[in-house]
């Protein structure tokens, strides 16, 4: 068990010098001393290191009380200090020093300090530590919290008035109890937070529980989806493979017949070539020439395309260089930028290497100066204890002077001290009173106010979660908009895709005239390739004419090689034309030549027929003819064909209008051409020109309306996503809100059951203060009656004692010179140190400085060699392309030597090919009619070509789609296709697809994140109900553990509280010699929560309340009950604070006993006046106040005085005061 081996003092209340008393660790010490010289501040000192918190247990309103507050000779102190000594006797395990910090085996040193700033701090065993640290060491040893050793005058009476919960305090804190309680109360508030969470986790649990079903029907209506949508792929890729080949097998077809074709013209060729072997043999040789003059004039093109893209990369490649020299002297600067950095840090750096160095000579002076101070202070507390020994033997007289006036001023004292405290505790019990009842006003008032709070709390709490729900349906509203948005932007764009591929296709088909004859397309060629001025055709007859959609067909069957007209300006240019053709081109032409608008070609139509219903006549083509582009004519102007041709009602009124009317031509609805007796018609292989422009024109507008649509519903789908992100922000903040107002009314209620908890405390304080100042009021009555009798002979033994004290203080003037010295020294020395603990805190400072200048400056050097590698690449770089521009100049030389050369091979080569077309002039006539049938072939090859050129546009659609929908190439497809349904299956198939593309649309907005969404929800749904179980774990482990520490405290209670019963009967018996005394418990049925009330019959009295005794018996009454606590429950030490002052001789008589019996168990310190008391201590402590206000300790060791003969020698002390 722990005894108290040693306590210091410092500036604690009136012990402003350093104090250590000394204590040997066994039977009882007696504190004595006159009224008023500090006593009771050693008490307090104790009580203040182990952790007491209320001023007012201190006799202080505040805690900065403790602190020396000075006097008129002396300055207050900024600090108080206690440190208390424990030791274990029975520790024998570590030899002094093992430990680590020079204490003795088995020790344990606490300390608190107090300064008058407000801050605080506790060691254990020099370390820093909690207060917790503190009380836990102590806990369950009876200097916990609720402590019964430190027992002053007041808490003896406090004992017995105590309320019955308190009293029962007493015997949880001796039942080891207390520890139990506080880690009930600890597991309570751990159950409480786990609780807590546990709403929380449940709150959030459904919302996410929520949230994974949504997601979950997200979820399979996107797996739904993409169902849907392989099926609708397997579909496709059947249609998509059927069609691709279909068209594949066509245009392979297409191909043959354009072989075909090709052989048909060499055939037509040969039999010229037979029929004029002279013209073929110059023809043969002209196309040698031309061949020859088309391989150099391509040579040509390669060379110029080449140097023109050298050029272009030398261009490219000098802006590069340009680009390479900006960047080098951007890193230059930022060098030089950098280098004055450096050069600014490194002179800063100086600059701190100089203070820090004269900071370290001052550190040096300081620490020279402080060394001076502490070996002058050295010199002057030696001398000090010289002189304060010599002292003793003044002083032992003058105590034992002092202990024979305290012995005569003992009863009166106790009875001051008595009344005083009544006066205390009536003081405290009205202030009680009236703290009580103004608790309770403000108690209703709070009350009131919290209620009104939590209301609209909850008003604000409701409200908040309404609007949050709002915002989760305008949420999903906006989600479902955006996806359908998303899904109609891509229907749109795959619509626009195809369109636009078909417009791009038909824009080809009509820019390269591939409806034409092949002599036309080639004219065009050469004349695009030439740009010459002579002849500049504004396109062919096509361009300019437009029909109605209904006429179309007809038109185009009628006027099929007039379409393919060559329109030009004039004559000269159709003859630049003809001769074109002629000379250079195979083929014939028809030029149109567009004439003066005033000029009249029409010839006359009296004899045409008349147009309407009875004679079946529709129009006159010419009137469905439109021409545009510049040609101002009308139709039948341009083409005379159109004046004398009619559009029909149908094919027999075609037939019977061209008998009547020979000279005419009369055009059917589906094309058919009659004229006289010969009817003209058939099945055309594709499209015409005039249906390729209207569909061109219709794909034009399609496009612009589909971009125009794309367009409003990106800009839409933008819109909806930056609501999107509005109202999650928004809900987030409201669920932040709705999370914050939860939590505000679970304090709220929280703190109305605390200020119910403390309505009923205040109401149970204010009856027993009532009670109490009642009490009080005739206790103090019988006090006063005492006290008049005894004044007269304290007066007379006040006056010898103040005579001795006079003598005494006539040896003290010297002491208390050096004292002042000591003190002046002690201050110069705190100066120094604390002008040596700035220096090197400045030291430290301009170290830190130094250092974090040394890191930048550091980086600066980093960043200049990052910037040198750079500057070095980027000269690397430079040089090569500077080499590389050199060799891309000498290439542009080569070529353009190879240019010349090919400009001359091109002249000669096309002078030989002129002069060969000069000799073909002369025998063209002979094979006029040759050359037309080849142009017949031709024209069939163009046409040829022409539906092989659209069954590719179609193919690329085709794979447009296929990538689109698919993202595969068509072809794959069709490799992987082995079968090849015909036109009824893919009619199916496409009518399926579209019924599973329409399926698609029913589903509506669909997320395609829907999986991993709910994934990612459902792992959350387990994490928050693992988190569930575990709370519930923990709360069912919590009410568990709560339930074991219940069980063991009722029965550590109910031991605890037999044994003590049985031993306070004893000890009342013994100190009351006879009579009987018990604890009961207040409620019986409820021993766990039941306060303890004392009953109590001394000798010759009934048994009573304890509260109607009188005040030295309830004085011994509170003793018994605490003998027998110590008894059970032994307590390292005990001090007792003039709890005697009640006390006659023969009680005084009967607890000295007592305590001589139990001292070797306990460790007793007695503050107290009656000689009898002191009598029984084996030493012996004196507090004077030599100098006013200041406190001071001189001890005697009894034991060793009793044992040595009279006179007595003086004592070597046991403890003594050390200032410091």
């Amino acid at each position: 068990m722990l005894r108290l081996k040693r306590l210091e003092l410092q500036g604690f209340k009136s012990f402003c010098d350093r104090t250590e008393v000394r204590f040997n660790g066994n039977g009882i010490v007696a504190i004595v001393g006159p009224n008023g010289c500090g006593k009771s501040n050693l008490s307090d000192a104790i009580s203040w290191v182990l952790g007491e918190q209320s001023a007012k247990s201190l006799r202080g309103v505040r805690m900065e009380d403790v602190i020396f507050a000075g006097t008129r000779e002396r300055k207050p102190l900024g600090m108080a200090s206690v440190t208390m000594t424990l030791v274990d006797p029975e520790a024998k395990d570590e030899t002094a020093g093992t430990n680590g910090d020079g204490r003795a085996p088995g020790e344990i040193v606490i300390t608190r300090r107090l300064f008058r700033s407000g801050e605080s701090e506790y060691l254990i065993n020099g370390r820093p530590a909690r207060l917790r640290d503190i009380q836990d060491i102590f806990m369950g040893t009876g200097l916990g919290p609720d402590c019964y050793t430190i027992i002053e005058q007041g808490r003896i009476s406090q004992i017995l008035s105590s309320r019955p919960q308190e009293r029962r305090a007493l015997i949880e804190e001796a039942a080891g109890v207390t520890k139990f309680k506080a880690r009930r109360r600890l597991a309570e508030a751990k159950l409480e937070g786990a609780k807590q969470n546990l709403s929380r986790v449940f709150d959030i649990l459904e919302e996410v529980g929520r949230q994974v079903n949504s997601l979950k029907r997200q979820a399979s209506k996107a797996r739904r989806y993409e169902e849907l949508r392989a099926e609708l792929s397997r579909h496709l890729e059947r249609v998509l493979a059927g069609r691709y080949t279909t068209l594949e097998r066509t245009a392979a077809k297409a191909a043959l017949d354009l072989k075909q074709a090709d052989v048909t013209v060499a055939e037509a060729a040969t039999a010229v070539e037979a029929q004029e072997a002279e013209h073929a043999r110059i023809q043969a040789e002209s196309y040698q020439k031309e061949n020859e003059l088309t391989a150099a004039r391509r040579a040509l093109a390669d060379l110029q395309l080449e140097a023109e893209r050298t050029r272009g990369r030398l261009a490219g490649q000098t802006q590069q260089i340009a680009s390479i020299g900006q960047r080098l002297a951007q890193a230059e600067a930022e060098k030089s930028d950098l280098e004055r950095r450096a050069a600014a840090f490194a002179e800063e750096l100086a600059g701190y290497a100089g203070r820090i160095e004269e900071l370290g000579r001052e550190l040096e002076a300081a620490g020279a100066r402080l060394s001076e101070k502490n070996r002058e202070r050295e010199r002057l507390e030696q001398e000090l204890s010289e002189r304060e020994r010599r002292m003793e033997s003044c002083r032992q007289l003058g105590l034992r002077l002092m202990g024979e006036a305290s012995a005569l001023r003992n009863q009166l004292a106790q009875i001051n001290e008595y009344l005083a405290s009544l006066d205390r505790d009536a003081a405290r019990a009205q202030k009680e009173e009236q703290t009580a009842a103004q608790d309770l006003e403000w108690l209703a008032a709070s009350r009131n106010e919290l209620v009104q709070r939590a209301a609209e709390h909850r008003r604000e709490f409701d409200s908040i979660t309404a609007e949050r729900k709002q915002t989760e349906t305008a949420l999903a509203e906006r989600r479902r908009q955006a996806a359908e948005a998303r899904r109609r932007l891509d229907v749109l764009r795959a619509d626009f895709s195809g369109i636009k591929a078909r417009r791009d296709s038909l824009e080809e088909i009509l820019s390269h005239r591939a409806y034409t004859a092949e002599a036309v397309r080639r004219l065009f060629a050469v004349i695009e390739s030439r740009n010459s001025d002579a002849l500049k055709p504004a396109g062919v007859l096509a361009d300019f004419v437009e029909v109605d959609p209904a006429h179309e067909k007809a038109v185009e069957e009628f006027l099929h090689d007039e379409l393919e007209y060559v329109v030009v300006g004039s004559w000269e240019e159709a003859e630049a034309g003809i001769n074109l053709l002629r000379s250079e081109l195979d083929g014939r032409a028809t030029f149109l030549v567009h004439p003066n608008p005033d000029a009249n070609l029409g010839g006359s139509m009296s004899d045409a027929p008349p147009i309407g219903p009875e004679t079946g006549i529709v129009a006159r083509l010419s009137d469905l003819v439109r021409l545009t582009n510049g040609l101002t004519h009308a139709p039948a102007e341009l083409v005379p064909r159109l004046a004398r041709c009619f559009l029909a009602e149908d094919r027999a009124a075609a037939r019977r209008l061209a008998v009547r009317y020979p000279q005419f031509y009369f055009l059917a609805p589906d094309g058919v051409c009659y004229s006289g007796y010969a009817a003209t018609g058939g099945r055309k292989t594709g499209s015409g020109p005039l249906a390729l422009k209207r569909e061109l024109r219709e794909l034009a507008s399609a496009v612009r309306a589909r971009e125009q649509e794309i367009a409003e519903t990106a800009e839409r789908l933008e819109t909806l996503e930056k609501e999107i992100v509005e109202l999650e922000s928004g809900l987030e903040r409201l669920r932040a809100a709705e999370q914050s107002r939860e939590k505000e009314l679970l304090a709220l209620e929280h703190e109305r059951r605390k200020l119910e908890e403390e309505f009923a405390k205040a109401s149970s304080r204010l009856s027993i203060a009532r009670l109490e100042l009642e009490r009080l009021s005739e206790e103090r009555k019988r006090s006063v009656a005492r006290r008049e009798q005894v004044e007269n002979g304290v007066r007379e033994k006040e006056q010898a004692a103040q005579a001795e004290q006079t003598s005494l203080d006539a040896t003290r003037g010297e002491v208390e010179n050096l004292r002042s010295q000591a003190a002046r020294l002690a201050e110069e020395h705190a100066a120094l140190r604390a002008g040596l603990a700035g220096l090197e805190e400045r030291h430290r400072s301009e170290q830190a400085a130094r250092r974090r200048l040394e890191t930048q400056l550091s980086e600066v050097v980093r960043r200049q060699k990052e910037l040198a590698m750079e500057s070095e690449k980027l000269t690397a770089e430079r040089a090569r392309l500077a080499a590389d521009n050199v060799v891309l100049e000498n290439r542009i030389a080569e070529l353009a030597g190879k240019i010349a050369e090919m400009d001359e091979a091109v002249a000669r080569l096309s002078a030989e090919e002129t002069s060969r077309r000069k000799q073909l002039a002369a025998v063209e006539e002979q094979v006029k009619e040759l050359r037309r049938a080849m142009q017949e072939a031709e024209q069939q090859r163009g046409r040829i070509e022409l539906e092989l050129v659209k069954l590719q546009a179609e193919i690329r659609v085709l794979d447009e789609t296929s990538r689109r929908e698919l993202s595969r190439p068509v072809a794959e497809l069709a490799t992987s296709d082995e079968t090849v349904p015909d036109e009824i299956e893919l009619a199916e198939l496409e009518q399926r697809a579209e019924e599973v593309r329409a399926r698609i649309e029913a589903l509506g907005p669909v997320n395609p994140q829907a999986w991993e969404e709910y994934q990612e929800a459902q792992r959350r749904y387990d994490f928050l109900n693992a988190q569930r179980q575990d709370l519930l774990d923990s709360i069912r482990d919590t009410e568990k553990a709560i339930q074991e520490i219940d069980a063991e405290t009722r029965r550590r209670f109910s031991e605890a509280f037999q044994a003590i019963n049985e031993n306070f009967r004893e000890m009342f018996r013994t100190l009351f010699g006879g009579g009987t005394g018990e604890m009961r418990l207040t409620d019986e049925a409820n021993a766990a929560e039941s306060g303890i009330e004392i009953v109590a019959s001394p000798p010759g009295k009934r048994l009573q309340n304890v509260l109607l005794l009188s005040g030295g018996e309830k004085a011994l009454t509170a003793l018994a009950l605490l003998m027998g606590i110590f008894k059970y429950r032994p307590s390292p030490f005990c001090i007792f604070d003039e709890v005697d002052a009640p006390l006659d001789e023969p009680n005084i008589e009967r607890m000295n006993r007592l305590l001589k019996e139990m001292s070797s168990q306990t460790q007793f310190i007695l503050i107290t006046h009656a000689r009898r008391t002191m009598e029984i201590a084996e030493a012996l402590y004196g507090v004077t106040m030599q100098e006013p206000g200041v406190s001071t300790l001189v001890s005697v060791n009894l034991g060793r005085a009793r044992a040595a003969a009279p006179p007595p020698p003086p004592a070597e002390p046991a403890a003594q005061a050390l200032p410091a």
